[in-house]
């Protein structure tokens, strides 16, 4: 009987932990989704990835998009997909919090955490390349720490296995590499014997070998070359004053914001559901949590402690390096942070009992700011999908997206399935709703503005005129000033490359508008 009231306790306890991310399921995409949805895309139609859609980070996340609408080419796929992704790394982590600390209450707060965190996300924070990455993450710290705790021969599996998944951080974002050079500073800090650092390094190349065999492949080296030189030209060439002008200013205000709020809005979408952050939506608590954590942890000597913190240390670095202030960039500061947590009830029943119940009320505060952030979009969904019965459609058309779902339907219903199509804008989800291939192999033209180094914006803009000569598109679509967002230009972007300007004029006629879209069909 005390059985089946334990397993009842838990099913409850876990469809809650569900309902609070659902609603993630019927969010629209943004600007990130989409880019890796169409080169999923182009991944599931068999092609390659840089060669036939690029994007400025790295091949894992678009793969993982390709899975995902392997059966039903939906956004609602690809966020359920993700879910499950974020439920699997809760689990893992909650595994690795036991493992750790010794205390199944700490796993239970570790993986509830990581979850809740996860599953309150604003709707362009969610299956982001950091959300995916964090699995990684996690994975290569615990084989990592279960391989420094054996003395038989799988511990080296163990060790090359932690390399291999840290160093598959490479081709999320190659920065995330840093984490296998982390892991191996570690584990020649405690064991001290060089063996263990070379075995994670070994596993760590191959992952970095494996990928890099994919590109050789498919025929994309040159394509990879380029890529890398233009994320180091873009993350890393900058000067000192303006680091440090971002170190000092951006930077905190970012992590301020992101602690208030938990991210921006998730009602950037839809302003007709309402916000609620009371209790600082839960994170001043888990900050606190994971600092009595860290605290306790090292007062009693326990390595999993520091290397708990190495690992929050080393996230904190990433998001200096890559020298940005994207607030989905602190995703990958979750998992570290809900460990400490986690870490905070490790020796629970030890001091005093005012001591003792510390660590459970910021844990039930934290968790309450999570859920009553939301709570309005569990219960707009409640009425939109159950109450009401309205299809993913109207759910889309009634959000601030709207108008990448009509341009989409319009080119889906005035193309030929083998034709293709062009937008010339940064909303790449056009051709994930359309189903329809890119003529280019640009998703967006983000890289037209941002690149810092005029060599390889001129190699890149190339490319995009070979690939538009080589297969004209049907149409092209230019986007109109102030969209997606207030500072786009993307007209004068157009006009700044003129042999694709040239190129369109040309071959193509103005047919009208979409929205805030202009139309151009090829000529017969």
């Amino acid at each position: 009987m005390r059985a089946l009231f334990s397993f009842a306790a838990i099913a409850l306890a876990a469809l809650a932990l569900l309902s609070v991310g659902l609603p993630q399921v019927w969010y629209p995409m943004w600007f990130d989704q989409g880019a890796f949805a169409a080169c999923g895309d182009v991944l599931r139609r068999g092609g390659v990835f840089l060669s036939e859609c690029w994007d400025v980070r790295g091949p894992l996340t678009p793969a993982l998009y390709a899975l995902a609408t392997v059966f039903s080419q939906t956004q609602a796929a690809v966020f359920a997909f993700n879910l499950a992704w974020q439920a699997a790394s809760a689990v893992l982590l909650g595994v690795l919090a036991r493992r750790m600390f010794g205390s199944a209450s700490a796993g239970v707060v570790a993986g509830a955490l990581l979850w809740l965190t996860m599953a309150t996300l604003n709707y362009w924070s969610v299956a982001q390349a950091e959300g995916f990455a964090n699995l990684f993450f996690i994975a290569a710290t615990l084989c990592i720490w279960e391989a420094t705790h054996r003395m038989d021969r799988r511990q080296t599996w163990l060790l090359i296995a932690g390399g291999a998944f840290a160093g598959a951080l490479f081709w999320f974002k190659y920065p995330f590499a840093l984490y296998a050079l982390a892991l191996m500073g570690w584990a020649l800090a405690t064991h001290r014997h060089i063996a263990t650092a070379t075995w994670i390094g070994a596993g760590s190349l191959l992952a970095i070998g494996l990928g890099g065999i994919y590109f050789a492949i498919g025929g994309a080296q040159d394509d990879l070359l380029l890529h890398l030189r233009y994320a180091i030209t873009n993350f890393h060439d900058k000067p000192l004053s303006e680091r440090w002008a971002w170190l000092t200013g951006l930077f905190w205000i970012e992590i301020t914001t992101f602690v208030q709020v938990g991210s921006t809005p998730t009602a950037g979408f839809k302003d007709t559901v309402p916000q609620v952050q009371l209790l600082g939506r839960g994170y001043p608590f888990i900050m606190l949590l994971a600092a009595l954590g860290a605290v306790r942890s090292l007062w009693r000597a326990r390595v999993g402690g520091g290397l708990a913190l190495l690992w929050l240390i080393t996230t904190v670095a990433l998001n200096l390096w890559q020298g940005h202030s994207y607030r989905y960039h602190f995703i990958i500061w979750l998992p570290p942070l809900a460990l400490l947590a986690g870490a905070a009830f490790g020796d629970i029943r030890l001091g005093h009992p005012v001591r003792r119940a510390l660590a459970p009320l910021l844990f039930i505060v934290a968790a309450a700011g999570q859920v009553l952030a939301m709570w309005p979009w569990m219960r707009d969904t409640y009425d939109n999908v159950i109450a009401q019965g309205k299809p993913p459609r109207t759910l889309y058309l009634e959000s601030k997206e709207a108008a990448q779902l009509h341009l989409a339907e319009f080119l889906r219903d005035n193309t030929l399935p083998e034709e293709r199509i062009a937008v010339f804008s940064d909303t790449p989800v056009v051709y994930f709703l359309a189903q329809r291939r890119n003529a280019a192999r640009f998703p967006y033209l983000r890289w037209a503005e941002e690149s810092r180094d005029a060599g390889v914006q001129a190699e890149l803009a190339y490319a995009y005129l070979s690939d538009l000569t080589r297969d004209p598109p049907r149409f092209f679509v230019l986007s109109q000033d102030g969209f997606p967002w207030e500072s786009a230009r993307f007209i004068e972007t157009w006009k700044r490359m003129p042999e694709v300007n040239r190129f369109v004029e040309e071959n193509y006629e103005y047919v009208g508008e979409n929205g805030p879209y202009l139309l151009f069909r090829k000529r017969a």
